[in-house]
């Protein structure tokens, strides 16, 4: 086996305002649905032009070549003054004047969060717990996520139900959370399962019985690169404070405490007062739980962690606290919760970002094929990526002991490269460059840079 080294340029550095001509063809959508394709298509040429990165290696297997090409611009400009736009047969033209966003000097430039639920009291807390991520994936070369990767979020099993009693819509409350914050990383496409795991839970046993067949039937079926996860291992309370109670005020939870007086009676013609009591309630409340990261070709497990905090205060709900409801993250418990699924998201992150991109051929027509990921993968015309062939479904390779839940992957060949000239929302195609291969459905492509070291 033959590589080539990463080829990485800058080809300008400046940013500066220019009249840039975009085009697209009418449609289906008309001319308003090709005037705005035009314009984004003069968006991106103008960015292209006030400064792009080539990334591209090559790779020589077996006699075959492949190619690997990514253009990416340096500051991606949205800034716009529209001059003019025509109709030329059956394309619609436009001319705009790009207007670069100003550059901030970098020590005053803001850091970027993955996560923005978190408070601005207690952002320094949060800092201190992980790396920035630009050293924490400085040895990714792909760790920039240029592309979206596609990612199932599992059911998350509860281990004692009875904890959630007061927490309306726990479960399904906590899947949706972790896929709104990362869909709001931009690095991932999260889909979510019903009430299907990524795993067996056992009663009596500790650890998840692990099935890789089963992370790559979901992966299968869903169409992602990525499985995960988790198990959600105490949220109880603990602890006792006390206060005053009125009436029924009293939650799950709560115990109430009352003097053995008969209620006052103010007047015959009048109600009773509820008599005023003590109320009991939990000062404390856990949060444990640990997060499992499979990879779906394969069903190989690629990371597992376990998160813990406890809140103090506030930490029972009422009725109508629904989880990941604003009121619900005011409260002492909530504001922990929320903390917790901001680093849920940031260990994903860590265990995906060095994980190339991956699509998977969902058709092929003679040399043409159609990938499963497109523009809202940030895929783009141009790019060049590996297409690959897993050798046998049959031949996993198994781990040293033996354990079927263990084994370690399945071997690839590579096949060919191909380059995408056409790209939709939500798939693209790609011609190959080795005509002689004939695809499958279920082949796929991959871009890593980290294969041309």
């Amino acid at each position: 086996m033959i590589k080539a080294c990463v080829l990485s340029c800058l080809l300008l550095s400046n940013s500066y305002a220019a009249e840039i001509e975009g085009l697209s063809a009418i449609g289906v959508g008309g001319v308003p649905m090709a005037k705005q394709e035009a314009i984004q298509d003069a968006l991106m040429q103008a960015s292209l032009w006030n400064g792009a990165k080539v990334e591209a290696s090559s790779l020589v297997e077996e006699g075959r070549v492949s190619e690997l090409q990514r253009v990416v611009p340096v500051q991606e400009l949205s800034r716009y003054k529209l001059l003019r736009e025509w109709r030329e047969g059956s394309f619609y033209h436009v001319l705009i004047e790009s207007d670069p966003a100003p550059e901030v000097p970098l020590s005053k430039a803001p850091v970027a969060s993955a996560v923005t639920a978190v408070k601005p009291a207690e952002s320094m807390a949060a800092a201190n717990v992980l790396p920035p991520a630009a050293t924490r994936y400085a040895q990714c070369p792909q760790a920039d996520f240029a592309y979206r990767k596609k990612l199932l979020l599992a059911h998350f099993q509860l281990q004692n139900p009875a904890d959630a009693n007061d927490i309306v819509h726990f479960q399904d409350g906590f899947q949706q959370e972790l896929s709104r914050l990362l869909a709001a990383s931009d690095h991932y496409l999260p889909l979510r399962t019903v009430n299907e795991a990524a795993f067996n839970l056992q009663p009596g046993f500790y650890d998840p019985i692990l099935q890789p067949e089963r992370v790559r039937e979901l992966a299968r079926r869903y169409g992602t690169q990525f499985v995960v996860g988790g198990v959600v291992r105490d949220i109880g309370p603990y602890g006792e404070r006390y206060s005053l109670a009125w009436g029924n005020d009293i939650k799950s939870g709560e115990r109430r405490i009352s003097p053995s007086i008969p209620m006052l009676q103010l007047s015959s013609g009048l109600p009773s007062i509820a008599p005023l009591g003590l109320k009991v309630k939990p000062s404390s409340r856990r949060f444990e739980a640990d997060l499992y990261v499979f990879d779906g070709a394969s069903g190989a497990l690629l990371k597992q962690q376990r998160f813990t905090d406890s809140a103090t205060g506030e930490v029972m709900q009422g009725s109508d606290y629904v989880f990941g409801s604003r009121r619900f993250y005011d409260t002492d418990f909530g504001q922990m919760v929320e903390q917790q699924l901001g680093k849920i998201v940031a260990g994903v992150d860590d265990a995906l970002a060095c994980q190339a991109f991956a699509a998977r051929i969902s058709r092929v027509e003679k040399n043409r094929v159609f990938l499963d990921a497109g523009s809202t993968a940030r895929l783009a015309k141009g790019d060049k990526l590996q297409l690959f062939r897993v050798k046998s479904t049959n031949q996993v390779v198994a781990a040293v002991n033996g354990d079927s839940s263990m084994s370690l992957g399945m071997p690839e060949e590579l096949v060919s490269a191909v380059t995408i000239t056409q790209v939709q929302p939500l798939f693209a195609i790609a011609v190959l460059e080795n005509g002689s291969i004939t695809p499958e459905v279920g082949d796929y492509v991959r871009f890593s840079m980290k294969e041309s070291r």
